[in-house]
């Protein structure tokens, strides 16, 4: 039985000048506890939600004694938390200061400090005590609400000072029950920087993301703007509209892999990269923009996105050793060599030709089926006959799954 865990960010009504107040005066509170807790852990190396918990409780509940006493236990969990995740950046070299810093504050709150009044509407515990929030609720909150998700006791809220509301993030869990014993077909998935290759059955799909295109274009377009002086919102907000694209791409690869998996009562076979997956590709490369590029393409973010959105259907999900999959002859196991185009490959025992992104696809498959005990492919026949489809977003993009790809007329295919 596994856990899937969603965040629903829900936006309040305009808040009154009095109700708005009360918040600032409760983040300002909230945020001399957060930096206090902050401090005193990272000065004397704890880490621990229970160690910060015992050593400042009682001297921060008498303190701020007009706080409901919650907070505290929220705000120790806040920098926990924070302190945390400094160090690893820290360990990683990648931290840009020399102690954690606390610059944006959401509220934590748990079971004692918020309720839900009704679906529209929940009271949060202040220093001036309850308040009723009403809420603005989207298609996506119904969504969870109505489809069997449960709404967790954890919470947070954000203040939104330009539209004078207040953000609430909502935590929703559901119980999955996977089982791998049913399944009857396997569909291998390989992610690159510019597309996603899929294998369902004897069909190969190329699916064109654009990531390489968009990304280029975003980092050019920051370097202009913040040549010119006072365009930082400017800045952020191109950098926003980028990280949304992506998203949105990965979500969309997420549910037609996802949903052609169910339909097909097939197990999900991804590759299992390490954390330091960008780090490692890049250490021998010098050339600044290929850099770029390879840290912003995202591989582990695809590769989480099609995960969970699987969990979410019920569909399993192996993961295999990606090494030497796009260089190894998945027929005969031999070494592959350069064919005539720049991502063709060809194998010089048994004659085998194909893209690397085809070559990776059908050695993931192998791995899978090997790992399992079984025969992963027959010899090679002479004239292959596995279908390759390269397509563009337009051809994908609005479609549910791939067997609904496959009806479409537009969609030309090719063998290898």
């Amino acid at each position: 039985m596994s856990e899937v865990t969603r965040t629903v960010i829900v936006p309040s009504v305009r808040l009154s000048e009095r109700k708005l107040a009360v918040f600032k005066e409760l983040e300002e509170l909230y945020r001399q506890v957060l930096i206090e807790l902050v401090d005193h852990g990272f000065r004397n190396n704890i880490d621990s939600f229970t160690r910060l918990k015992s050593d400042k409780y009682r001297e921060l509940r008498r303190r701020f004694q007009q706080l409901p006493s919650h907070y505290i236990y929220t705000a120790c969990q806040d920098a926990s938390t924070r302190i945390k995740s400094f160090n690893k950046l820290r360990k990683r070299g990648l931290a840009k200061s020399e102690k954690p810093e606390v610059k944006k504050v959401s509220i934590w709150l748990d079971d004692h400090l918020w309720r839900v009044k009704n679906l529209m509407s929940i009271e949060i515990a202040t220093h001036n005590g309850w308040v009723t929030i009403e809420l603005e609720p989207h298609k996506q909150y119904w969504r969870y609400i109505n489809s069997g998700w449960v709404l967790r006791t954890q919470s947070k809220i954000k203040i939104d000072y330009r539209r004078k509301r207040l953000l609430v993030y909502f935590m929703f869990v559901k119980a999955v029950d996977v089982d791998e014993n049913g399944v009857k077909h396997v569909i291998s998935v390989d992610v690159n920087e510019n597309n996603v290759t899929v294998k369902v059955l004897d069909r190969v799909f190329i699916l064109e993301t654009g990531v390489k295109r968009f990304t280029i274009g975003y980092a050019r377009y920051r370097e202009v703007v913040q040549g010119v002086k006072g365009n930082g919102y400017v800045c952020r907000a191109v950098h926003g509209r980028e990280r949304k694209r992506k998203k949105d791409t990965r979500l969309k690869i997420a549910n037609i892999v996802a949903n052609t998996a169910r339909k097909l009562n097939a197990v999900v076979i991804l590759e299992k990269l390490p954390k330091q997956c960008p780090r490692n590709m890049i250490k021998d490369v010098r050339d600044p923009v290929l850099r770029h590029r390879i840290y912003q393409a995202g591989f582990r973010g695809v590769i989480k996105a099609i995960e969970e959105k699987c969990l979410e259907r019920r569909v399993p999900v192996v993961k295999v050793d990606p090494r030497n999959t796009s260089s190894i002859c998945p027929f005969c196991g031999s070494k592959l060599m350069r064919g005539n185009a720049p991502r063709q490959l060809k194998c010089p025992k048994c004659g085998f030709k194909a893209g690397r992104d085809v070559v990776a696809v059908l050695n993931l498959e192998r791995k899978y089926l090997t790992s399992e005990g079984c025969v992963p492919f027959t010899p090679m026949p002479s004239e292959p006959t596995l279908e390759v489809a390269a397509l563009p977003m337009k051809e994908w993009v609005r479609r549910k799954s791939l067997g609904e790809t496959l009806k479409n007329p537009k969609m030309k295919g090719m063998t290898v």
